[in-house]
């Protein structure tokens, strides 16, 4: 039996420091990692890579950093922050006490053969989140050390975590998979479903009626999450279509890799920007807004782990059209409608009945959404409590 109580607790926020420092906005992976920093704030310190060596920040320090990081997730972005960091990162550090719980919920270093000695030297005590294995299975969609880097990071995991989370039964799945596929064991793990972070208070500004139905998706431009297929479609419906019947795409994502062909036309095809907007620089308040006011989130995704922005558009009251992957009739069952992305008329169509808000189909799966409950973060870390005390 384990307790977080009985061991120093350490946050890896290596990622987070060095993505924030580089002025991004948070994906869903740093997400994840924020709602980590923020349930522990108080009980856990702050730990880092810096300049190759795993570092300790003192109480104080940390609980600075985590409010720094705090800001950031809620969209503050000007640059006093990375100052206040560098600031920090100056004052006295230290070591990571030996026999330590670490969590490192952002895979930072668990490529490097360094971390894993650190470790075991150290005898700490490794929590990782399992987010997906989708370097590995789908590598044709990723970078081309994305592959490797991620095979060695989930053998040190296999090898060397005290328990892993997975956000769902088909990572979970996939993770047996890959260790029974490479002869390794698996370490104790549940299957613990993320929480949503968008608030739904009331928005800073007046949402105002868009002047034509509009369609969003949400993810960083990477060819898994398939936007050349929505410009395809919108192509399409340029050439087919009655221009005053044409909806607006939203696009909301940050720029990612392997995405020349899409960003050039985002930003360049004139003629398709009168009909899709990118939006790369978005806060969660404005996420929301366009979310609230979108006849439907598209998500044809060729492969996920979780899919956080179903999840949101569900807990909005916003129907979803999404590629039927496993993983999201896991975590939203029939509510979606499941759309095959090699079908592109089956998706032009629904597109078009969408548009209409009082279409029978949207208002269907708007009935469907009245019985939607969204996991929460306080279900999550209740769970991940019960979960680390078996250990």
């Amino acid at each position: 039996m384990a307790d977080l109580d009985e061991a120093p607790v350490y946050i890896d926020i290596t990622r987070l420091v060095h993505r924030m420092r580089k002025g991004r906005i948070p994906t869903g992976v740093d997400r994840v990692c924020l709602a980590y920093v923020g349930h522990f704030h108080g009980r856990a310190q702050a730990m880092m890579i810096h300049n190759g060596v795993a570092v300790a920040l003192s109480v104080i320090t940390s609980m600075t950093l985590f409010d720094t990081l705090q800001a950031w997730a809620h969209g503050q972005r000007h640059g006093s922050l990375a100052k206040t960091v560098g600031h920090m990162l100056k004052l006295p550090i230290r070591p990571v006490k030996s026999g330590s719980w670490v969590l490192n919920m952002g895979h930072s270093g668990l490529d490097r053969p360094s971390y894993l000695a650190w470790l075991r030297r150290k005898k700490m005590r490794l929590l990782v989140m399992a987010h997906d294995l989708i370097p590995v299975t789908h590598p044709h969609f990723c970078q081309l050390d994305a592959t490797q880097r991620h095979g060695k990071r989930l053998q040190l995991i296999l090898g060397q975590s005290a328990g892993i989370i997975s956000n769902s039964q088909h990572t979970a799945e996939a993770l047996r998979d890959y260790a029974e596929n490479i002869k390794m064991s698996i370490p104790p793990m549940a299957v613990i479903p993320l929480g949503t972070h968008l608030k739904h208070g009331p928005l800073n500004s007046p949402e105002v009626a868009p002047a034509r139905p509009y369609f969003v998706t949400v993810g960083t431009l990477e060819p898994r999450k398939n936007h050349a297929f929505l410009l395809y479609l919108w192509q399409r419906m340029m050439a087919e279509w009655r221009w005053n019947h044409i909806p607006q795409l939203r696009i909301i994502g940050q720029v990612g890799w392997m995405c020349g062909d899409v960003l050039y036309e985002l930003q360049h095809n004139e003629r398709l920007k009168e009909h899709v907007e990118f939006l790369p620089h978005c806060s969660d308040a404005e996420v929301l807004a366009h979310l609230r006011g979108a006849q439907a989130l598209l998500f044809p995704s060729h492969a996920e782990g979780f899919g956080l922005p179903l999840l949101e558009a569900l807990e909005s009251g916003v129907p979803v059209l999404a590629n039927p992957l496993p993983v999201f009739a896991e975590i939203a069952g029939n509510i979606p409608e499941y759309l095959d992305t090699d079908d592109e008329a089956v998706w032009l169509q629904a597109i078009r009945d969408f548009s209409e808000p009082d279409h029978e189909r949207r208002q269907q799966q708007l009935q469907r959404i009245k019985g939607f409950v969204a996991p929460t973060w306080s279900e999550h870390f209740e769970k991940f409590q019960q979960f680390v005390s078996l250990l």
